[in-house]
């Protein structure tokens, strides 16, 4: 097979050194292999500042995350990881009874603000014993009213939803009289 083709090339020289690129062709050429480098170069470089940036962002990350101050909830956990895991599930349930309340917030605005804003107040006692929590004395006597405070949430929560349901029940029977006359 080689030979033939060696043959052939041999035998058909002439008629191929008639067909020769044009001044423009080799020019391109010549052209593109001087700039294929620099894209190469360029691209490397691309890539080195990528990985520095990564680099650099990764450790940033890293050193706010090692010298950030402890949350409230970590020093909890460190005071007393049982009473942690009560005050977690007592904030769960919080919240739940909160979205049950929130639910009178558009036919009785009134009572939703009046019921809200004694919340709040135990709330923000509670947000402030939080931040107390990482220098207090006694740590473990501030974890018990911290305890104290989000049962008494739930409490006030639970009476509250009491009351809704007690006006709710008062309405429908209402209602039913009205209808029934």
């Amino acid at each position: 097979m080689k030979y033939r083709l060696e043959r052939f090339v041999d035998e058909h020289r002439e008629e191929f050194d008639v067909y020769e690129p044009s001044a423009n062709v080799w020019r391109s050429i010549d052209k593109s292999m001087r700039n294929e480098p620099k894209i190469i170069k360029l691209k490397f470089n691309w890539r080195i500042a990528a990985a520095v940036a990564i680099v650099i962002g990764f450790g940033f990350t890293l050193f706010r995350i090692s010298n950030r101050a402890p949350q409230p909830e970590d020093t909890l956990a460190r005071v007393n990881p049982e009473y942690a895991q009560t005050a977690f599930h007592m904030a769960a349930l919080i919240e739940i009874k909160r979205e049950e309340l929130k639910r009178i917030e558009k036919e009785q605005p009134e009572l939703y603000k009046e019921f809200s804003e004694d919340l709040q107040r135990l709330d923000k006692n509670y947000q402030n014993m939080k931040i107390q929590l990482g220098g207090a004395a006694n740590q473990e006597k501030l974890v018990e009213a911290m305890i104290q405070n989000l049962q008494l949430q739930i409490d006030l929560l639970n009476q509250q939803l009491v009351i809704i349901q007690r006006i709710n029940n008062k309405n429908k029977q209402y209602d039913n009289k009205t209808n029934i006359l």
